[in-house]
């Protein structure tokens, strides 16, 4: 019984195993649908309280003012020229050392005046001889009158007589003014100051022979002092609507207003700029007037007094639905708000631009081309 029971397993157990198999393979095949492939990635902005790490910019003081150009320039008088004698001659003395405070009337410079001390006695001596013949010719017409009416002398010759007395009265004419030229010229010898000021630079030396006209120092009348600096061509459109003031860098404390007194309307051949003059304001009231001298460095800064004007980075400015707009951070939350702003101009690294932003609001620096109104930020706090 049991080996026909193998004999019989044997023959079942082939045809189970072709039929579990084949079952198998079908199970395999058919049994099971094909798993769906996994979505590609595509990377999204992190948006609905996600949020994204930006750089900021804070509106300061310094920023809500326009930008403010300096440039480099010295303290000069606002009245100075060189000074001369009016004659020629030798210095004989010398009165004044440069940076010397003078008063109307001192004497400056004096030349030796023996030259002109024999002239004037010369023209003096002249206008003595010409009264002496005037009181000659007078007699003598006075003469010829009275010969003429007795018919001792003949009209001609009264004549003659009157016209000798009117040539002798004309030199006495003459010499006065040759005497009164000589006394100028004497008194020329004396260079002295036609008001207070001071001397800013001495070119004579007692013992130097020098000519009419010939510099010998160089005179500031006044107080008046001036800012000279050099404008480039870009400055030129705006300068008459910024405000100025002067510092000096001789004297960091000291900020003196100024106002635009002359600006060059031809530019340096060499340099390309245009020489401008800004008149130094209040020079009395300030407390450091002292500090104050002719050929000190000083820098004009030239400031716009329009509040609306604030400098941002140039990577803070987007555009959005065809607007210029800044994105302004509320730093709690995170959320963006987006600014309107008007570019008034672009710099280096700043754009001057104007719009509804104020002292101390936080605006994204850089990369704005990746933001919109749904994303959170949060402000990276590295360097």
């Amino acid at each position: 019984m049991s080996w026909i029971t193998q004999q019989q397993m044997k023959r079942w157990l082939l045809p189970a195993a072709v039929i579990l198999g084949f079952a198998g393979f079908a199970y395999h095949t058919f049994g099971h649908s094909a798993a769906p492939k996994p979505p590609p990635f595509r990377p999204t902005l992190k948006q609905n309280g996600e949020e994204i790490v930006v750089r900021s910019f804070t509106i300061s003081d310094q920023a809500a003012k326009n930008r403010c150009s300096s440039f480099t320039g010295t303290i000069e008088a606002r009245f100075a020229a060189p000074v001369g004698f009016r004659i020629s001659g030798k210095i004989l003395e010398r009165n004044v050392t440069p940076g010397m405070r003078i008063r109307k009337g001192d004497c400056l410079f004096r030349l030796d005046p023996v030259d002109y001390d024999l002239q004037l006695r010369l023209a003096d001596a002249e206008l003595a001889s010409a009264e002496a013949l005037v009181l000659q010719a007078k007699a003598e017409e006075i003469r010829l009158r009275e010969l003429v009416r007795s018919r001792s002398v003949s009209q001609s010759d009264y004549d003659a007589g009157l016209s000798a007395k009117d040539v002798a009265i004309a030199r006495v004419d003459a010499a006065k003014k040759r005497l009164e030229l000589a006394k100028n010229q004497r008194d020329y010898c004396e260079l002295t100051a036609d008001s207070d000021g001071l001397i800013l630079a001495v070119q004579g030396e007692a013992g130097q022979v020098v000519t009419a006209g010939q510099p010998v120092l160089t005179f500031m009348q006044g107080n008046e002092l001036e800012a000279v600096i050099s404008l480039p061509e870009t400055q030129l459109s705006k300068v008459h609507e910024l405000t100025p003031f002067v510092t000096l860098w001789a004297d960091e404390q000291l900020r003196i207003p100024a106002k635009l007194r002359e600006l060059s309307p031809i530019a340096d051949p060499l340099t390309r700029t245009f020489d401008a003059r800004f008149t130094l304001l209040d020079i009395d009231g300030l407390s450091h007037k002292d500090s104050l001298s002719v050929g000190l460095t000083a820098t004009v800064h030239l400031t716009c007094d329009a509040q609306d004007d604030i400098n941002v980075p140039q990577t803070a400015i987007a555009h959005k639905n065809q607007q210029t707009i800044v994105w302004r951070i509320d730093p709690s939350p995170g959320v963006l708000e987006s600014v309107n702003v008007e570019v008034i101009r672009y710099g280096n690294e700043f754009a001057t631009v104007r719009g509804q932003l104020n002292v101390g609001d936080q605006i994204v620096s850089a990369g704005v081309q990746r933001l919109d109104s749904a994303v959170r930020v949060r402000v990276w706090k590295g360097n």
